[in-house]
């Protein structure tokens, strides 16, 4: 009979033991990733197929030929490498400055204010990422004109483009460029010819919230968190 409730009890004890090993796994956290895996997503932004156009004059098309669906189970495979790259910026920025010229075919992207059409190199959905995360500001002051062409401020066009600015800044932290940008689009005139701000007052406001931001950088010393997404075309 005790031999019995033994093996009962050492049966439950392990079943809660295998339950808790269990609750564990299901708890833990994403495995964080390394440069050399930032390196291998890269990788995967590059496209395998043939181009399903040739770009003319501008380097742009107005309509997609025949047979774009043949293309966009590649494209969903590029977007998750993008997407993963983006949600962790701050391993993957280094990575991404090293391929901003990379020139290889990655994806098709429509432009949101012409509605062309264009052919994606690696190092412009490199650049993508690094400028919508660095530029954390614009979640604040981003702005268009009447014809729909983006107006906004960018530091790092400021400082002459990505080589320019990364070459001083190699090393360091993403709240602390972000916090680079905030403080200098905070000196900053509301923008000329542009509508999304009706007045000086709607600027004002714009410049409070990314005060706001930076405020919170300086007192967590973590950046600001940006949801920048793969985009192909009519997605």
């Amino acid at each position: 009979m005790y031999a019995c409730q033994t093996l009962l009890v050492l049966g439950l004890l392990t079943a809660f033991a295998a339950g808790t090993d269990a609750d564990d796994k299901d708890t833990q956290k994403p495995k964080r990733l390394t440069a050399a895996d930032c390196e291998k997503l890269v990788e995967q932004l590059v496209n395998p197929e043939k181009p399903p156009f040739e770009p003319r004059g501008e380097g742009y098309v107005l309509r997609l030929p025949r047979g774009m669906a043949e293309h966009e189970k590649t494209f969903k495979k590029i977007g998750a490498a993008y997407n993963t790259l983006s949600e962790n910026i701050e391993v993957a920025l280094p990575v991404l400055m090293k391929h901003i010229n990379d020139k290889r075919y990655s994806f098709v992207g429509e432009q949101p204010s012409s509605g062309v059409y264009q052919l994606k190199p690696v190092g412009w959905a490199c650049s993508e990422i690094v400028h919508a995360h660095v530029e954390a500001h614009l979640l604040k002051t981003f702005c268009h004109s009447r014809e729909g062409h983006p107006l906004a401020y960018s530091f790092i066009r400021h400082c002459g483009g990505l080589d320019k600015w990364w070459g001083t800044r190699k090393g360091k932290l993403l709240a602390e460029l972000q916090l680079e940008a905030m403080e200098w689009v905070m000196k900053q005139e509301r923008p000329k010819l542009e509508v999304t701000f009706e007045s000086e007052e709607a600027w004002k406001e714009a410049l409070k919230g990314v005060a706001k931001m930076a405020d919170e950088i300086r007192k967590t010393r973590k950046p600001i968190k940006v949801e920048r997404r793969f985009y192909t075309y009519g997605k």
